[in-house]
């Protein structure tokens, strides 16, 4: 949710992609890449971090930490998790420095939706208070296309969720529209992972960029 005192906006719509564009130069950015499991919110980060140079915090890399001594799922694995990213969130913001995180959306149990917004938001104001802005990207695809990537080899590498019944579950438990209508949302199903991080490249301020957006892409899933 980008402040409203921006100095310019424009709307973005692509193939697979539309959501609003804000020109806003000099300030670190949070892009903050949410959606179901196997939407592919880490491919596309991956490559979001090669074409703008921010670098990658995606949730399994605080998950593996805290689950090596906490239990998954704990109130107190949740405490120090959302205590972890939010510090880290907001002290790399404060030093100037922007960066690239990953959430999975679809948080089971009571009040999942809410509890979800409520640390998207906890999240944006740190990082504006800290002089930052937060680039909110909403990734979905339909079912059919989930299922059919839950047996990728780097899905299991990371020991993400592979169960189809469990997907399914989860897909018709959760509310997964876009947490705030100036989102950036993208429907993986028609984007690639290298046109998806080129979508959302476009939507960070200028001053974020460092390669070239004029080259040539190709692909689409």
């Amino acid at each position: 949710m980008w402040p409203l005192a921006a100095p310019a906006c424009a709307s973005y719509c692509d193939e697979g992609a539309r959501g609003t564009v804000w020109a806003v130069a000099s300030k670190p950015v949070l892009a903050y890449i949410y959606g179901p499991p196997a939407a592919g919110k880490l491919k596309v980060a991956r490559r979001l971090a090669e074409l703008s140079g921010l670098p990658l915090f995606h949730n399994h890399l605080t998950v593996d930490a805290v689950t090596s001594v906490l239990p998954f799922g704990s109130e107190a694995f949740s405490a120090v998790l959302h205590r972890f990213r939010l510090d880290l969130f907001e002290t790399a913001v404060s030093t100037g420095q922007g960066l690239i995180f990953t959430n999975n959306s679809a948080w089971s149990g009571p009040d999942g939706r809410r509890r979800f917004a409520a640390f998207a938001d906890e999240a944006d104001r740190r990082v504006r208070a800290a002089g930052g802005l937060t680039l909110f990207v909403c990734l979905n695809t339909p079912l059919a296309a989930l299922e059919s990537r839950l047996g990728n080899d780097d899905r299991r590498s990371l020991r993400k969720l592979t169960d189809v019944r469990r997907l399914r579950e989860l897909i018709e438990e959760c509310d997964l529209s876009p947490l705030h209508r100036t989102d950036l949302e993208i429907d993986t199903a028609m984007m690639d992972p290298e046109v998806a991080a080129r979508a959302i490249q476009t939507a960070l301020p200028d001053d974020q960029w460092q390669t070239d957006l004029s080259a040539p892409v190709t692909g689409r899933s």
